[in-house]
This record gives structure tokens, C-alpha cells and sequence, in this order.
């Protein structure tokens, strides 16, 4: 046994250790309170409470009368924090039999030194969120997100265009309207105790998201169905590489419909190649050919210049003119009144009609069009076409190019835009193709004037006196027969356009833009109709031929559905 005095002294230096921890240990908390607290009540905060996004709905895109092209629809995603999970074998088993996912990937997905890691994200199905929820992974969790749905699969495909997986608008009106269909999302913190259990508060934070607008179109689902149906099967039976289907409502320019041939679903677009998701009748331009020949007469006619009931000479389908040969496609014409020149599409009639006007009047008149410049509608990607300054014109060609659809290019819209200014009484409008946005609640937020008006580009005596009636014999006797209908008048225009060699020179014999553009009823417009088929085969390329029929049924079907009584019927009924 040790002695009492040493029994003493080993108690005091215990006792001294002892104080000196207490000291130490008291210094260490104060420091803790006094210098470290805000750092500590972070890591606590980081521990036991956490922030959840509350995403924002993005806002649906809609026809003109309110039915949905896309939506977001509300699913599962499903992340994981690798820092709570023990057993990373068992997990990775148990996610890949429910989400069908490869067991060694999630190995190291969840060996990441990371706290949040996605496992699966957008996840529709509703048996795999439920049997992942009955399982109760500690370290698994689902958070709530939103997809983008494109109910009609195909439909308008190219005008909405689609997003990313976070819902970012990357084609189309989704692109540009990305601001206002996004939203803003929110946030709440929640409290987790040691087991990482949520515990509920009363006073716990929470930011509600602000949804996204929705968009209105001025588009309507229907005659969009009709114009792609119809634009499919002309493409089924003549092959081209490519096709543009076009509708408007002629007084306001509001855009009906709008197809591209082929086309894609939004819903899986990584699926297709990138050149099936451009939208062609805003992207490519084309030289229209004989659809240009009522733009410039009708110039010809506002200079007073000629009457339609005059006569030329068209040299029975062959002439020489300026140094170059001009044939007649359609036939050899001999004398022809102005009126028959367009009926039956002359290129000698019209080659001289135009050099009537010469080059300083024909480009002012057609400047005006906006010819070489973008409409401005609401879509992306949208190109100008060409249309050269009158320095770069040669004295000798450009003006009989001109007057037959060559030496310019148009995009669809721009020409059709063009066009209407004809059934519109001689008024050029900027196309449109958004009405509105809606919020939340419903409420307008913001509304497109409609039409805005550009400017007069031919009087309303020659676009409704003179004009008109041509177009219609066009389609009764002309070149346009083949969009005769029984049940209203149409009046309109072919046109065949050689394509001409990338670099520049000469114009193939063997590929052709067919097209083919008519507003109906020729005395009240209700819908004009263009359709451009890019190099079609099967033996035959001419507009009147590819093109018209598919313009015959889209006015067809779609003054029909719009509850327009057939003119015939209502003489028959008088």
C-alpha cells in the first residue's frame, strides 16, 4: 500500500487535471457561444433543416380556342444522398429491379462524395414511384418535378418546338416565349431530427412558386389537322424531300395553320434528325416562279399601264427576248389578253408586261412588299429570302427574271403574306401567330393587336375589281382547275420554279418547287391556303398538279368546319 502522503498527491494532480479540464472545457464552450456560434447554428441548420425547390408549373401552350398543344404534367424524380446510405450493394438492387436501371452504374452513382445525386428523373409511372415508396430507402427520396407533354403528338410540331429535360425552351414557340411559360419556382425548409426523420413546425419557411403564363396561338388545332392530313398525302404519293402547307386568314393574317412535311413528335424529338425539326416555311426560301406573276401585276395595272381585256401577242410558245429564249410551259399561246396571260400562266406574256414597268418601277413596287426582309413573326430561325438592290440588277435579265418568279426567293410565309394583301383589299399586314398571355388565373396579361397593318400596297379597286376576278379564272379555266371546288369559288395561282445549281449558274431540268396559293370564297375571304412540294417525283412537278389539290381540301375542309355554307347551296336555297 502506498503511503497516506502519496495517496494525497496523486489526488491533487487528478484534482489539478480535473480543474484545468473544467477550465479548458469551459473556454472551449464560451469560445463556442461568444466567437463560434453563428458557425455552429449553420452546421446545425445544415444537419437538421434543409431546403426543398417547389418547382414552377411552366405555363401550357393553346390553340385559338383554348385546347392544349402542351402542358406540364407533374411526376417523380427520383436522387439519392450518398452520405446516409450504409448498404450502397443493397440499394443499388433494390433501385435497379424497380427502375430498371443497371446495378453496377448506381454502384457508383452512389459512391459519389457528393449530397445530392440524381438517380432517374421525369418518371411517369406510377407503380415504380410506388413500389419505391413502400421500400423506404433511407438515403433514397423523390422530389416532384414537371414534363413536358405534347398531347398531340406530331401536331404543330414545328411551331411549338419542345424543351430540355428542365424544362427549358430550346425550338420553336417554346423557345421564344421561354421567359413567360417558365415561371418562378419556390422553396420550404424542413426539420429532420438524428434519424433524419421530418418534423413538423408551424413557423417553418415557405416561398409558393409563381407558375408559368400560358400562350394562346392564333392557330387552330383543327385546320392544322387538316393541312397536315392533306399535306402528308400528297407527299405519300409524289416523294418530295421536303413540303410546306401554309393557311391564314387573309384579313387579319392571323396564322391558321402551319405544317412542314416530314415531321416529328416533340414528345421524343432527340429521336430525329435535326433537319426534320426546322420549321422550312420561316427557314428556306425558294424562287416562287409563276406564283410572283399577280404580285407584279398587279403594279402593272395601279401604273395604269394596261387594262385586263388587252391584248398581247405571245408568239405561239417561243421568243426571243432581250437575247434570251423564253418558252411557253403550258402550251403555245398566240394572242392572249392580259387577264389570259395570268389564267394560263404565259411567261412570254408576262416577260412582256414587265418590261412595261422597268426596273426602277418594278423594284419600288415590289420593295414595298417587304421582299428580302423577315415578317417578324413570333418563331425563331426566321430568314429574310432575297431580294437584290436594284444596283445589282442587269439591265438586260432581271427585269423578265423578275416578272416570272426568278432572280428573287421567298420563305412560304413571306410570300403568302404577300399574297393576302390581294384578298385584303390591297392591305399588307404583319403575320401573327401568338394572340395572347394568360396567367394563373386566367386573366389576359398581354394581347397582339390584330392586324397590324404594314401599309397599302395596291389599291382596293385593283386588288377586288381587277385582281380577283383573274384569280378566279385562274381556277376556272386557267392552270388552276385542279383546285376548282363545287361548293364555294377559290381564286388563285400556280407556280413551277426550276431549282436552280448550288453554285449559282444554271437551273436544273430535273428539279422542280410545284405550289399552288388560293384564298376562298373568292368574294369574302375567309382562309388563303399556299403549299409548296420541294422537288417532288412520281412523274409529275407542275403546281397545278402536286400542289392545288392539297390547297382544294384544306379550304375545303376547313371552310366546312369554320360552318361556311357552300355558295351553291345557298343559290340553289335562294
Amino acid at each position: 500500500m502506498l503511503p497516506l502522503k502519496k495517496h494525497k498527491f496523486f489526488a491533487n494532480v487528478i484534482g489539478v487535471f480535473l480543474i484545468i479540464g473544467y477550465i479548458a472545457l469551459a473556454v472551449y464552450l464560451g469560445r463556442i457561444q461568444l466567437f463560434d456560434h453563428d458557425k455552429y447554428i449553420k452546421l446545425a441548420k445544415v444537419q437538421q433543416c434543409k431546403k426543398i425547390e417547389l418547382p414552377a408549373r411552366r405555363g401550357s401552350i393553346l390553340d385559338r380556342n383554348g385546347s392544349k398543344l402542351a402542358e406540364s404534367l407533374q411526376v417523380g424524380s427520383v436522387y439519392v444522398d450518398p452520405a446516409e446510405i450504409n448498404d450502397i450493394s443493397s440499394v443499388a438492387y433494390h433501385l435497379g429491379k424497380i427502375l430498371k436501371l443497371s446495378p453496377p452504374k448506381l454502384v457508383k452513382l452512389l459512391s459519389k462524395d457528393k449530397r445530392f445525386v440524381w438517380i432517374k428523373r421525369k418518371i411517369s409511372d406510377e407503380e415504380e414511384l410506388g413500389a419505391l415508396a413502400k421500400l423506404s430507402l433511407k438515403g433514397v427520396y423523390v422530389k416532384q418535378e414537371y414534363h413536358r407533354f405534347y398531347p398531340n403528338e406530331e401536331l404543330a410540331c414545328h411551331v411549338l418546338g419542345f424543351t430540355n429535360i428542365d424544362e427549358r425552351g430550346l425550338e420553336g414557340v417554346e423557345l421564344v416565349f421561354d421567359d413567360v411559360l417558365a415561371g418562378k419556382p419556390g422553396y420550404k425548409f424542413i426539420t429532420r431530427d438524428a434519424l433524419q426523420r421530418q418534423i413538423i413546425t408551424a413557423d417553418a419557411e415557405v416561398q409558393l412558386p409563381i407558375h408559368g403564363n400560358d400562350v394562346q396561338l392564333t392557330i387552330d388545332a383543327n385546320i392544322q389537322r387538316f393541312a397536315e392530313e392533306e399535306l402528308k398525302i400528297a407527299c405519300e404519293k409524289w416523294m418530295p424531300i421536303s413540303a410546306t402547307a401554309i393557311v391564314m386568314d387573309p384579313i387579319t393574317d392571323e396564322v391558321l395553320a402551319m405544317a412542314n412535311y416530314p415531321m416529328y413528335d416533340p414528345n421524343y424529338f432527340k429521336k430525329y434528325p435535326p433537319n426534320t425539326r426546322r420549321n422550312l416555311a420561316i427557314t428556306d426560301c425558294y424562287e416562287p416562279g409563276s406564283l410572283m406573276k399577280p404580285i407584279v401585276i398587279s403594279g402593272i395595272f395601279e401604273q395604269g399601264l394596261v387594262k385586263p381585256d388587252d391584248v398581247f401577242f405571245c408568239n405561239n410558245g417561243i421568243c426571243e427576248i432581250e437575247g434570251r429564249i423564253l418558252h411557253d410551259t403550258h402550251g403555245g399561246y398566240g394572242k392572249l389578253s392580259v387577264s389570259e396571260i395570268v389564267a394560263y400562266s404565259s411567261n412570254i406574256g408576262m416577260a412582256k408586261l414587265g418590261m412595261l414597268m422597268g426596273n426602277e418601277k418594278m423594284y419600288k413596287h415590289l420593295k414595298q412588299f417587304k421582299f428580302g426582309e423577315k415578317t417578324g413573326i413570333e418563331l425563331p430561325g426566321e430568314i429574310g429570302g432575297i431580294f437584290r438592290p436594284l444596283r445589282q440588277w442587269s439591265k438586260k435579265y432581271s427585269l423578265v427574271s423578275i416578272s416570272i418568279g426568278h432572280e428573287i426567293a421567298v420563305t412560304p410565309l413571306q410570300f403568302i403574306t404577300a399574297f393576302c394583301s390581294i384578298p385584303n383589299g390591297g392591305l399588307l399586314s404583319k403575320p401573327k401567330i401568338v394572340k395572347s398571355t394568360v396567367n394563373d388565373e386566367n386573366k389576359i396579361t398581354e394581347e397582339s393587336p390584330c392586324p397590324q397593318l404594314v401599309k397599302r400596297v395596291m389599291s382596293s379597286n385593283v386588288a377586288r375589281n381587277i385582281m380577283n376576278p383573274i384569280l378566279m379564272k385562274v381556277v376556272t379555266e386557267g392552270t388552276g382547275k385542279n383546285a376548282s371546288l363545287l361548293e364555294y369559288d377559290v381564286a388563285g395561282k400556280t407556280g413551277t420554279s426550276q431549282k436552280a445549281y448550288s453554285d449559282g449558274g444554271k437551273y436544273s431540268h430535273e428539279k422542280y418547287v410545284g405550289s399552288f396559293i388560293a384564298y376562298a370564297p373568292a368574294e369574302r375571304p375567309r382562309i388563303c391556303v399556299l403549299v409548296m412540294i420541294n422537288e417532288p417525283r412520281n412523274g409529275a412537278y407542275y403546281g397545278g398538279t402536286v400542289a392545288a389539290p392539297v390547297v382544294r381540301e384544306i379550304i375545303k375542309r376547313s371552310l366546312l368546319y369554320l360552318g361556311l355554307e357552300p355558295a351553291r347551296f345557298q343559290i340553289a336555297m335562294k
